[in-house]
């Protein structure tokens, strides 16, 4: 991984999990193209992350070799297909997918430690702390294909695992951020977006509510755990995924550099004001 010192400005460590498109030693035995590699991963989030937080961490490797935003014992965290629409295909060529063994490999030479660096930032800290989990997707649908409760991508989505609209807390779960601090988020978000002539639509838990990182690194949801792992600073914890049509053209993926770094300020100023009123 690559571990991005910020500026400090605002106590958040920010996590770009799906960065990358790089199979390391595995990359002969891929069936994907070069593109088709890059689009299996969150492209552009090595570049918008922002930099005013304690930390960036950086995936260096692809999700291909086990998604870091997924539970450590979930089976679906090495995929045998990439996210492809309308058609999805396959990663590994025939008979070179991952071995057993290959995967406690990658469990333990990517996986843990990428993990690991976020338990001891979290450590060190005695303040509240903010993790945020920084990803995007391509604009396509996203949903329940199965039974056709699918949506088109929508500009951004911030989720704490609350209801969608609200970030209020469901029946079925605690959040994972303050709904309160996800609205004023979500609020200051887009008036910065709107003042630098982006999309400014900021939906709430639509569809995606949060994965591994947003659920696990919070105290309210497990604060028994990280205080079992030596954390004892008050931590929260929110996702963001945003469409890469505001950043990137759709057919080429080449780069616009001027709205990746609208994005990024944007956000960054958004977080700092929540924060500093929270």
């Amino acid at each position: 991984m690559i571990i991005r010192e910020g500026t400090g400005d605002v106590p958040v460590i920010y996590t770009a999990h799906h960065a990358s498109h790089d199979f390391g030693e595995f990359s002969d035995r891929v069936a994907l193209t070069d593109e088709q590699r890059l689009r299996f991963s969150d492209y552009g989030t090595a570049e918008t992350v922002p930099d005013n937080g304690i930390i960036s961490l950086i995936a260096d490797r692809s999700r291909g070799l086990g998604d870091l935003n997924r539970d450590p014992d979930d089976p679906g965290r090495f995929q045998l297909q990439d996210y492809g629409q309308p058609t999805r295909h396959d990663i590994w060529k025939n008979g070179m997918h991952l071995t057993d063994e290959e995967k406690a490999y990658c469990q333990s030479t990517i996986y843990e430690p990428y993990h690991d660096a976020i338990i001891e930032q979290l450590r060190q800290r005695r303040e509240p702390t903010f993790v945020i989990a920084w990803d995007d997707t391509a604009h396509y649908m996203i949903g329940d294909y199965t039974h056709g409760k699918h949506h088109m991508m929508r500009p951004f989505i911030l989720s704490n695992r609350g209801q969608e609209g609200s970030g209020d807390e469901g029946p079925d779960e605690p959040v994972s951020c303050d709904p309160h601090l996800l609205r004023m988020i979500a609020e200051g978000f887009a008036k910065e977006l709107g003042a630098r002539g982006l999309p400014n639509e900021v939906s709430l838990n639509f569809v995606m509510k949060g994965g591994y990182i947003c659920r696990r690194y919070s105290t309210l949801r497990n604060a028994d755990e990280l205080r079992e792992l030596g954390v004892t600073a008050n931590v929260q914890s929110l996702q963001i995924e945003y469409d890469t049509i505001l950043t990137h053209d759709q057919t080429s993926l080449v780069p616009d550099r001027e709205k990746i770094a609208a994005l990024k300020q944007a956000f960054s100023v958004a977080v700092a004001k929540a924060i500093l009123r929270f």
